[in-house]
């Protein structure tokens, strides 16, 4: 260092860092290639002539921006002009369309019809009247088609590579729109984007998941899992909204929460649970549109909202149906199955009270026409929103309407309330299987029957009854009871022993329904199955198909035998004769009809026929 002075070494340290781009520590100065770079003394004044060098080649200024000069930007500019700051560009090329497997049929008929239209160009003779006959019936029958789709059909349609992204709807819906980023700790997850947007002259704050449109943009956006970066960059936003007082619109479209290693050493879960708690304070109105794919705890961290729209082909799962059968039936090909048990359909939603509306999509699905698909979704999302514009409507109204709507989801009433902490002491109830024997009726007289017969006829009208009454509905419905009471036993896990014990039963007696005496090893096997069957039947909510079937069932009986006072015979209090052929028409599983419509009587035998 004798041969240069300080100022002119620290004056070549940073020309030699400018250049190579490396640090201003002495030790890191090498070239990068594996050679070490020597310093060279340079005078100052050439020391500036350099940089100046430098910066003319690389054809910039100091501290230059992104963006125009601010005194030149013109209000009436379209959204495209702020594209360059957003990482998100048009594709150069517009992707083939992707046709699904269970779409080839109607593709086929699409195909035919392009075909005679071809042709009718050609042709020498008028034929337009019979191309848009078949062209109407085609579009009723791909109506009739895609309205009928499986649920995993449309799983595969909200999964499908081309379906427009978050900002394709952006993009399609507002006037201009501007991305923001990140999430004031150093982070900016590209899986969920962030944006303020302007329809119809009202700005919005969108945040959505972003997928990607082929393999390097779902890399970069990790298909469209966020991490917890993500989930606290949407919240930062949603206050910025809530300060500003714009509504907010999310944008469901994930397969779930990102769930790597590093996501979880960053509290995944905290991330979540913060939005989700905080979601709920939220003093501006949120509207949630599910576009594709709502995947579990990913999905409803940016969910909890006032109204829940669903495109019609969107799903929204607690668990994927190819996860949900690799666990309950221990194989993904039941997917299937486990996607119409899961009732993820919008329609399935609905039902139940999770989705608010279905948004229709163009014929065949968002991808095929995704403009027009944005502005479909644009009416909506305006129409729910318009409620919230009312001055009667306060911040206190809103909130409230929000965990309203989902303190209802799931929503049921127990029978009797009952106090915690002995619920948690509870054992299994127990019930004495002699408790389920056959028993004589309770006789009533004629007053109580004529009255509970005029209460059943403000109800049903004299056709109605004669129709309940009638043999043909009387076999219907002992069929129907047979069927309940299979579905009961296979319900309950009991269908294969009960009909091992039929079989042994048959052996032993020759007929399963002869009378005789059982073995007592046999007794035995009866008397178990018979406790734990009513054990089960006990509890109101085991079999609730049976039970409604089997009170239908008792109360067309007993109406009848009330009704046919020249086939029965009524028993009244202390004057039964002894003498007659009795038959109980009390059923062993009376416990079941809990306010029996009208009383059982007894009735006796027609000459050279059964009872009644």
């Amino acid at each position: 260092m004798s041969s240069l002075s300080l100022a002119h070494a620290i004056g070549t340290q940073k020309i030699r860092s400018f250049v190579l781009g490396s640090h201003a520590n002495p030790f890191l100065g090498g070239t990068g290639n594996g050679c070490m770079s020597v310093s060279v003394s340079v005078p100052h004044s050439a020391q500036n002539r350099v940089s100046n060098r430098v910066l003319a080649k690389k054809g910039k200024k100091k501290h230059e921006r992104p963006w125009p000069n601010l005194n030149e930007i013109d209000p009436e500019w379209k959204p495209e002009h702020l594209m360059h700051l957003s990482p998100y560009k048009p594709l150069k090329e517009k992707p083939r369309m992707l046709n699904l497997q269970f779409e080839k049929p109607i593709l086929k008929l699409k195909k035919r019809l392009d075909e005679v239209k071809e042709y009718a160009k050609t042709c020498k003779y008028d034929v337009t009247d019979l191309v848009e006959t078949m062209e109407a019936r085609y579009y009723e029958l791909a109506s009739r088609f895609y309205a009928a789709l499986e649920p995993i059909e449309r799983v595969h349609i909200a999964r499908h590579p081309q379906r427009p992204t978050f900002l394709d709807h952006v993009i399609n819906m507002t006037d201009r729109w501007i991305e923001l980023h990140g999430d004031r700790a150093g982070f900016d997850d590209p899986a969920i984007v962030c944006c303020l947007g302007s329809m119809e002259g009202q700005t919005y704050m969108f945040i959505g998941q972003q997928k990607g449109r082929n393999s390097k943009e779902n890399i970069k956006r990790n298909f469209g899992m966020p991490t917890p970066h993500g989930y606290r960059k949407a919240l930062r936003f949603m206050r910025y909204a809530e300060k500003h007082g714009f509504p907010i619109i999310t944008f469901v479209d994930t397969p779930g929460a990102f769930a790597d290693l590093k996501s979880e050493e960053l509290n995944q879960g905290e991330a979540i649970a913060n939005n989700l708690r905080s979601m709920f304070g939220i003093k501006v109105p949120i509207i949630t549109v599910v576009i594709g794919e709502g995947g579990s705890g990913g999905a409803l961290a940016i969910a909890c909202s006032n109204k829940i729209l669903m495109l019609e082909n969107a799903v929204f799962f607690v668990a994927s149906p190819e996860a949900c059968a690799a666990i309950l039936y221990k194989s993904a090909k039941e997917a299937p199955k486990a996607a119409e048990k899961l009732k993820i359909t919008a329609a399935g939603l609905k039902q139940m009270g999770v989705c608010d509306y279905i948004v229709p999509e163009p014929l065949g699905g968002a991808h095929r026409d995704p403009a027009l698909a944005s502005q479909i979704l644009k009416i909506a999302i305006l129409r729910e929103l318009a409620v919230f514009k009312n001055n009667s409507i306060n911040v206190d109204h809103i909130i409230f309407q929000r965990k309203l709507k989902f303190r209802k989801i799931g929503m049921y009433k127990e029978l009797d309330p009952v106090d915690p902490a002995k619920l948690r002491k509870m054992k299994r109830r127990e019930v004495p299987y002699s408790a389920f024997t056959y028993t004589d009726p309770t006789p009533y007289d004629k007053e109580q029957l004529d009255a509970a017969l005029e209460d059943v006829k403000t109800y049903l009208t004299e056709e109605e009854i004669e129709h309940l009454i009638s043999d043909e509905n009387l076999r219907k419905l002992e069929k129907e009871l047979d069927v309940e009471w299979n579905k009961a036993l296979f319900k309950l896990g009991l269908y294969g022993d009960a009909k091992t014990l039929h079989q042994e039963i048959g052996e032993a007696l020759g007929d399963p329904y002869a009378e005789g005496e059982l073995p007592k090893e046999l007794q035995k096997k009866v008397d178990r199955l018979g406790k734990s069957l009513c054990e089960q039947l006990a509890r109101p909510e085991t079999v609730p198909s049976l039970r409604a079937k089997f009170q239908l069932y008792h109360f067309a009986l007993n109406l009848r035998i009330f009704l046919k006072k020249d086939e029965f015979q009524l028993v009244e209090d202390d004057k039964k004769d002894e003498n007659q052929d009795e038959v109980k028409t009390e059923s062993a599983f009376s416990f079941l009809d809990e306010k029996p419509a009208v009383a059982v009587v007894a009735g006796k035998k027609k000459k050279g026929g059964k009872a009644k």
